[in-house]
Order: structure tokens, then C-alpha cells, then sequence
């Protein structure tokens, strides 16, 4: 019988089966049973051969990952230590399997371990568990060569297979701790600081424990202190649907875990203390994580943001990093890095009392240029319609090539334009009840409605008058907005000016829902609506051109007040 806690228990039990449910159950990329090689976290050519090697063995991840360890041991002249015996104990229900490692490979400095249970789990497993281990050169910059005081403690709550914990320096292992809910990731991490400190008698401070459940902290856990002087960490990304720790963060609207990883880790930060976490680069910039925003600005100080322009393998969200310090300072004065560029940003009373944390410093003429929009604004897209284009759930299956009986024209964000829809080239039967997801049909069908593309740097919206339907890379969006028409609306949306503005307070490569709701619109005149509308229409009867972007743009400058100046600057940024 394998002998472990009742914690490690319980999340082996949700490793191994109720994540499999899910599995199941879940749509799309929850479902996916790819592997993908973790080849940003470690590339040897020794560990791809491991890999293959047990890619090929009908055996557990537990029981693979265990026999590995032994090798490790073995080889390293672990395996008879008296701490490292009793380390294994706690692992004996395992199988032991009999793996042939490459030669070589346990002489690498690198987390072969970490590496090999990273490209095991699938995109499904990765996808409903949150687990996506961060890029190594990442790990290494946040680090920054690092080095602990002989009693300066060091967690990392959500820690994997322990990058963070083996890339910190100290002479006393003892100061380092680790959480995490999989326990095979525990497992992992707690024999790569065995074998990292060698010539140490310790047993590791990792723990199966989910930081945000406190009813699962061991009882016999005394040796975990209260508070630290470092807490580093990748945490999980992703919303608590299913809502196991809301009532414990109520602050957190959004019930991005992210966030209430944050918020435990700052309430378990000493005084003097640094926490450097990683993040999606949605919590900087939607308006639904305005929440975490705020409650850093309200009960921390911010140190530094640094923006990556990698991702991580296998997911295509962008992510940023950053450091904080406990306690409000009386403004707040922080550095932006991004690659080899530096900026340093002073946020104003106006952006720290809405949540705003900025990440771009503005010029004089940015700073221009944003008033005039932001005194012009009469309304916003906040009362407006929404939609999502359909999710098939198999678009192999049903998105045909070619038309059919019963088949009419469906479009995706690659099909839109500005004003227009490109030819069509895919067709679908519209049968709502067969999709697995699919907005109510008048939203399709609507008498007008704007389709945008979902992944842009900007707005690029199409006119529709045709109720087309389109899929989920091309969204809806139906405007109520005072005074202005639909397709007035469509050619704001379009100019460069509006361009602009988005670029530059959400630089994302999505153009989200919650980003279009924060854009100002003006009080347009009967004129200035009736001129914008007959561009769209002037502009739908020909292909666009430069031509018609610059009268587009002379027209809307001009409802604004944008300088001669101001608009050379606009292109220039673009």
C-alpha cells in the first residue's frame, strides 16, 4: 500500500481520475490528447531519446517517473543515503520499472525529470488543470542569479517540478519550500533538490498542498512558517468554474485563480518581503481583472513588470512577469522592461484609482491625443449585443469545401475585412443543436450586426446585412450606441485613430470584448453620422484601398480635433 497523506491522496485521486472526467466533458482543447514536447524548458538530445524511449512503455506516469528517479539516485551514489531512503519509502506502492537511460543523461545540470513529466501531460491535462510549467529563460531572468541570506526563506507555492526552487541560491536547502497540488509534481521537485544538494542531510520542504484550500494543509506541518521573504511562482491560469475557492476570495469577481494565488501569497509575505509572480497578460489589460489590479495597487507596491515576447509551449496566450513589494507606498513608481528596453512609469492618481496599470509611458502627444477621445466620449459599447461565432465542435466534419444541399456560406476572422466579408470558402448546416457551442439565432440573423476578427491587434470589423453566420475566430457584435448608426459605428472602428487608441491601452494580440466596452464614442451630429455611413457604403461597393482609409481617417480626425501633427505621429506609431 502506498503510504501518503491524506492531502497527497485526495489529489492523486483528482490527478488520476477527475481530471480524466473532464476530460471527457469539456470542450475543445480540454479534450485534446496531444502531447507537447517541453522543448523551452529543456532541449538535450539525451532527454528527447528518454522520451521516445518511454513513449513506447505501457506504464503510469507515477511509475515511470518514480523508476527514473531511482536511476537518478542510483547513479548519482544517492540511493543508500539514510534521508533519501526514507524519501523513497513514502513512494515504495509504486512499481518499479526497469528504464534504459542514455548514457550520459543523468550528468546534465538540467531538470530531466521536469522535462520529461512536462511533454507527458497531454494539452487536455494541461488545459483543465492549469498546469503549464514556465519557459526556463524565463525562470532565469525573474531569478536573476539570485542568492538567499543564511535564514532568508524562499516558497514558491505553486511549484511544479521546482524550477524556481532549484535556479534560487543557498547554502541551506532547509529555506526552500514548495506547494503543489499534483503530487507527482511534489514528487519531482522534492528529488530534484535531493539531488541538487547532494551533500546535504534535509528532507525537502515540498508539499502536497493546494495553497488556496487551507482545510488541506497537513496538521504535522509545523515546520512551515507563517510568512516569507520570497515568494516566486508560475500559478495556475484559468477561472474557478467550478467555484472551490470563491467564497474564500470574495475580492475576486473575475475567479481567475491567478488572482487568488496573488492574494494568498501577499497575506504570506513578510514585511520586507518580494513576491515575483508570473501572469497572463490578460490581468493586466481586461476589464473583468480589474479587481486584481486594483487590489495591488490598494496593498502593494509594484517593483517591475517585464514583458516576454515567447509563450509557452503549446499555449499561445502572452504573459508578463511581476515583482512586488508588501505594503502601499505613496505612489507608485515602477520599471517596465521589455527585451533590452527600460521604461520607467509613474502611475497617476486617476489610473491607481481605477485600476489602471500602465505599461507603456505616454508622450505629450499621446497624452494629447488619448484626452481628446476620452472628453469626447458620450458612450461606450457596454449596453450593446454579443455573441461568440459558433464553436463546432468538429470543424473536420462539418465545415465543407464545398456547397451542398442545405449548406450555406459560414465565415471566420481570416474572412474578414474592413467594411466587408471576403469570398466565402467554407459552408456548414446551420443546425444550432449540433454545435457545441452557438449563439441564439437572431444574433446571426439580425437585420445588421458587426463581425470582428478575434485575433488582431486592433478592430478590424465587417458590415453585415446579409445575416451571415460566422465561427469562433470571427465574433458578433450588435451596437446600441446614442446617436450613431451601425455602420458609423463600423467605420470608428476601422479608422486608424481608433486603431491607435486600442493599441495603446490593450497591446494584445486578441481583441477581446471587454477591451471594445472601454472604448470612448462621441456625440456624433445627423451630419457627421450620415457622412461616416456613406463612406461604409461608398467603401463596400469597391475593394478597400489606402484611398478610402485616408477619407475615412480625414472624417473622423476631424470629429475629434486631431491635429495635422497629431495625425503624422498616429501613423508613425502604427
Amino acid at each position: 500500500m502506498l503510504t501518503i497523506s491524506k492531502a497527497t491522496a485526495y489529489n492523486w485521486k483528482k490527478l488520476s481520475s477527475d481530471a480524466k472526467e473532464k476530460l471527457t466533458k469539456r470542450a475543445n482543447k480540454t479534450r485534446s490528447l496531444k502531447h507537447v514536447k517541453a522543448v523551452n524548458y529543456v532541449d538535450d538530445e539525451k532527454a528527447n531519446e528518454l522520451l521516445d524511449i518511454i513513449s513506447k512503455m505501457p506504464c503510469s506516469i507515477e511509475s515511470i517517473m518514480y523508476s527514473l528517479i531511482i536511476s537518478l539516485f542510483t547513479h548519482r551514489r544517492l540511493i543508500h543515503q539514510p534521508h533519501v531512503k526514507k524519501f523513497l519509502n513514502k513512494y515504495q506502492g509504486l512499481d518499479y520499472i526497469e528504464i534504459p537511460v542514455p548514457d550520459g543523461l543523468w550528468d546534465s545540470k538540467e531538470d530531466i525529470l521536469g522535462f520529461i513529466y512536462q511533454s507527458w501531460i497531454t494539452e487536455g491535462e494541461r488545459n483543465v488543470t492549469g498546469q503549464y510549467y514556465t519557459n526556463k529563460k524565463v525562470v532565469e531572468y525573474m531569478l536573476d542569479y539570485k542568492e538567499l541570506s543564511e535564514n532568508e526563506t524562499f516558497l514558491d507555492p505553486c511549484c511544479g517540478s521546482g524550477a524556481f526552487l532549484l535556479g534560487v541560491s543557498t547554502n541551506n536547502p532547509n529555506n526552500l519550500y514548495g506547494f503543489d497540488i499534483n503530487p507527482i509534481a511534489v514528487m519531482i521537485a522534492s528529488a530534484n533538490l535531493l539531488a541538487k544538494y547532494s551533500d546535504v542531510v534535509f528532507t525537502p520542504h515540498v508539499y502536497c498542498i493546494d495553497f488556496l484550500k487551507k482545510d488541506l494543509f497537513e496538521n504535522d506541518l509545523q515546520d512551515i512558517p507563517l510568512r516569507f521573504d520570497n515568494i516566486y511562482t508560475n500559478p495556475p491560469w484559468g477561472s474557478d468554474k467550478a467555484g472551490r475557492y470563491t467564497t474564500s476570495y470574495p475580492l475576486v469577481k473575475s475567479k481567475e485563480r491567478a488572482s487568488m494565488v496573488l492574494i494568498e501569497a501577499l497575506s504570506r509575505l513578510k514585511e520586507t518581503g518580494t513576491l515575483y509572480f508570473l501572469l497572463p497578460t490578460s490581468l493586466l489589460k481586461i476589464k473583468a481583472h480589474s479587481d486584481i489590479r486594483s487590489y495591488i495597487l490598494s496593498s502593494a507596491t509594484i517593483r517591475q513588470i517585464d514583458l516576454y515576447n515567447k509563450r509557452f509551449d503549446g499555449v499561445f496566450t502572452d504573459f508578463f512577469s511581476i515583482k512586488l513589494t508588501s505594503g502601499r507606498t505613496e505612489s507608485q513608481t515602477y520599471r517596465v522592461t521589455n527585451g533590452e528596453t527600460q521604461t520607467d512609469i509613474q502611475l497617476s492618481d486617476e489610473d491607481c484609482r481605477y485600476g489602471n496599470i500602465v505599461i507603456e509611458a505616454m508622450n505629450t502627444l499621446d497624452e494629447s491625443i488619448i484626452k481628446k477621445m476620452e472628453l469626447s466620449r458620450h458612450d461606450d459599447l457596454t449596453h450593446s449585443l454579443w455573441a461568440l461565432g459558433i464553436v463546432t465542435g468538429d470543424n473536420k466534419k462539418k465545415v465543407k469545401k464545398e456547397i451542398g444541399p442545405g449548406l450555406e456560406p459560414v465565415y471566420s476572422g481570416k474572412h474578414v475585412k474592413p467594411f466587408s466579408l471576403e469570398e466565402e470558402s467554407a459552408y456548414i448546416l446551420f443546425a444550432p443543436e449540433t454545435f457545441q457551442q452557438c449563439a441564439k439565432i437572431e444574433y446571426f440573423r439580425a437585420p445588421e450586426k458587426l463581425i470582428y476578427r478575434f485575433i488582431a491587434k486592433y478592430p478590424i470589423v465587417a458590415y453585415d446585412d446579409k445575416q451571415c453566420l460566422c465561427l469562433n475566430s470571427a465574433n458578433i457584435l450588435i451596437p446600441d450606441l446614442d446617436g450613431i448608426t451601425v455602420k458609423s459605428v463600423a467605420a470608428l472602428l476601422n479608422s486608424t485613430l481608433y486603431h491607435y487608441y486600442y493599441s495603446m491601452k490593450f497591446p494584445d494580440i486578441k481583441v477581446l470584448k471587454g477591451n471594445l466596452q472601454a472604448l470612448p464614442f462621441p456625440k456624433l451630429t445627423t451630419e457627421q453620422d450620415r457622412e461616416l455611413s456613406d463612406l461604409v457604403t461608398t467603401f463596400q461597393s469597391a475593394d478597400y484601398s489606402e484611398e478610402h482609409q485616408r477619407r475615412l481617417d480625414s472624417a473622423v480626425y476631424s470629429i475629434f480635433g486631431i491635429t495635422p501633427t497629431e495625425q503624422i505621429y498616429i501613423y508613425s506609431k502604427l
